[in-house]
C-alpha cells in the first residue's frame, strides 16, 4: 500500500456508541445500587449504634416486648411481667458454720473438726488413703485429683492426733478414734496453685508480664474494664463485692485472662454465669467485700492463665512481711486506666497503725488487711478493685482483695484489703455448693 494513499482509521458509529451505553447502562444502574448498599450498610451502623445505645441503657422484656431501663434490673421489683429482670443476679449466700476440715500453713498439714466437742485433731497418716484425700478435698470446693504424704510431728501445738472416718461424704473424727500409731501427720494438696514464671519484678508501679502473674484477669461489664479478680480455679474468680454494686446483672459480664494487655482480641475469655457475695450482715458499708465469680465455660489454663493459691487458715503475716498488688487501675490520683498490668510491692502494716487517729480511726476490722507503705507514694487505686493482694512463700497466695481506702498512696491512710482468710468457709461452702 502506498504511505500516502493511507488514511486515518474511521471508527464506525456502532464503536462509537458501545462505551457510550456501557457508561449509560452503569449510571442506569450502577450507581443506584451502589448508593442502595451504601443506605443499607449505613442503615445498619445506625442500627447497630442505636441497639449498643439502647441496651446500654435499656433492658428488653424479651416475652412481654417491652424496655425497661438497667437501674431497674435485680432490685427486688418485678418490672417485667414474667421476672426476666430479677434473673441473673448476685446472689446473696450466708457466712455458715466451719466446713469441718481445714489445712494449715506447717506443712500443708489436714486437720479435721469433732463436731461433738468443737475439738480440731490432726489427721493421722495410718490408713489414711486417696479415698478419704478426695473427699477432704471436695469438702473443700475442688474436684482435681488431690496428693498426699506423711509428714514427721515437729510442732503439733498441743493438737491431739486422730485417725478419720468417711460419712456422708465427709471427714468425721471422734475423740474415742484410734490413737495415731505412727505420730506422722497428712500433708494435703488439693490443686496445683501458685506458680508462676519469675520474670523481673519492679518496686513502684511499673510494667508487668502476665507471665508472673497469671491469675490475674480483668472483670469487663458491657466490654469495659470495672474491676480485676483472681483466678482460684478454671471456674472460678476471686474479687470484691463492691464492683457489682451498682451492676448486678451478671449477664453483662465477661472475664479476660491471659494477657498483660487491656485490650487484647487474643485473650482468653468467658461469660459470667453466677456471681455470689456474702449475705450482708456487716455492721460497716465496706465489711464483706468479697465475691466468688462462676464462669460459663472453664478458662483455658496455659502458661499465662493458672489459678493461685488460697491462703492457709494460719497463714498470719506480719507487720513489714513484702506483699505485692497488680492491676490496670490509675497509675496516679484522678488518673485514668493503665492500658499494661501494673505491679507494686508493698508491705503489711499492722491493724493498730491502721487504726490510728491519724489513719482510718477504728475503721479496720479483723477482717480486713492493710497494706502499702507509711511514706505514702505506692498504693492500690480505683480500677484495682478486685485484684488480689499477694504473697510469696513457695507458692503464691491472694492473701487480700483490693477494697478500699481514702485516696491513691496517701501517707498515714494506705490501701485496704478483704482478708481472704477470714472466708475460707464460706469460698469452700460455695464452691462445694457449686460442684
Amino acid at each position: 500500500m502506498d504511505p500516502d494513499s493511507a488514511q486515518p482509521l474511521q471508527r464506525g458509529p456502532e464503536l462509537l456508541r458501545k462505551p457510550s451505553a456501557v457508561l449509560q447502562a452503569f449510571k442506569r444502574l450502577g450507581i443506584p445500587i451502589i448508593a442502595a448498599v451504601l443506605s443499607v450498610a449505613t442503615l445498619v451502623a445506625i442500627a447497630f449504634l442505636i441497639k449498643g445505645l439502647v441496651e446500654h441503657y435499656y433492658f428488653f422484656c424479651s416475652k412481654t416486648f417491652k424496655f425497661i431501663p438497667r437501674q431497674q434490673l435485680c432490685d427486688e421489683q418485678t418490672d417485667c411481667f414474667w421476672g426476666e429482670d430479677e434473673e441473673h443476679c448476685v446472689q446473696r449466700t450466708p457466712l455458715g458454720p466451719s466446713l469441718g476440715v481445714r489445712v494449715s500453713k506447717d506443712g500443708s498439714t489436714l486437720q479435721v473438726l469433732n463436731r461433738e466437742t468443737g475439738v480440731w485433731f490432726w489427721a493421722c497418716h495410718d490408713s489414711f488413703n486417696l479415698t478419704l484425700a478426695s473427699a477432704a478435698c471436695k469438702q473443700l470446693g475442688y474436684n482435681s485429683v488431690p496428693t498426699f504424704q506423711a509428714v514427721d510431728t515437729v510442732d503439733v501445738r498441743g493438737l491431739p492426733f486422730r485417725e478419720v472416718t468417711l460419712s456422708n461424704g465427709s471427714l468425721h473424727v471422734q475423740d474415742t478414734s484410734r490413737q495415731c500409731l505412727s505420730g506422722s501427720r497428712v500433708s494435703l494438696t488439693c490443686s496445683g496453685c501458685g506458680e508462676s514464671l519469675r520474670t523481673p519484678r519492679i518496686l513502684g508501679g511499673e510494667r508487668a508480664m502476665i507471665e508472673a502473674w497469671p491469675w490475674q484477669v480483668s472483670l469487663q461489664y458491657q466490654r469495659e474494664h470495672m474491676c480485676g479478680g483472681s483466678i482460684i480455679g478454671p471456674r472460678w474468680v476471686l474479687t470484691a463485692a463492691h464492683c457489682f454494686k451498682t451492676n448486678p446483672w451478671t449477664q453483662s459480664w465477661h472475664v479476660q485472662a491471659g494477657s498483660e494487655l487491656l485490650s487484647d482480641a487474643n485473650t482468653n475469655t468467658a461469660l459470667v454465669e453466677k456471681v455470689f457475695v456474702p449475705d450482708g450482715t456487716s455492721v460497716i458499708p465496706q465489711g464483706d467485700d468479697i465475691a466468688l465469680v462462676k464462669l460459663q465455660t472453664p478458662l483455658r489454663l496455659s502458661g499465662v492463665v493458672k489459678p493461685v493459691c488460697l491462703p492457709f487458715f494460719d497463714e498470719d503475716l506480719n507487720p513489714g512481711t513484702p506483699v505485692w498488688v497488680t492491676g490496670w487501675g490509675y497509675t496516679r490520683r484522678n488518673g485514668k486506666l493503665s492500658s499494661v498490668l501494673q505491679q507494686a510491692e508493698i508491705q503489711v502494716i499492722s491493724q493498730s497503725v491502721c487504726n490510728a487517729v491519724s489513719a482510718y480511726q477504728g475503721e479496720i476490722t479483723e477482717k480486713m488487711l492493710c497494706a502499702g507503705l507509711l511514706q505514702g507514694g505506692v498504693d492500690a487505686c480505683q480500677g484495682d478493685s478486685g485484684g488480689p493482694l499477694l504473697y510469696e512463700q513457695q507458692r503464691w497466695h491472694v492473701v487480700g482483695i483490693v477494697s478500699w481506702g481514702q485516696g491513691c498512696g496517701e501517707a498515714s491512710t494506705p490501701g485496704v484489703y478483704t482478708k481472704v482468710k477470714a472466708y475460707l468457709d464460706w469460698i469452700h461452702t460455695v464452691q462445694r455448693s457449686e460442684q
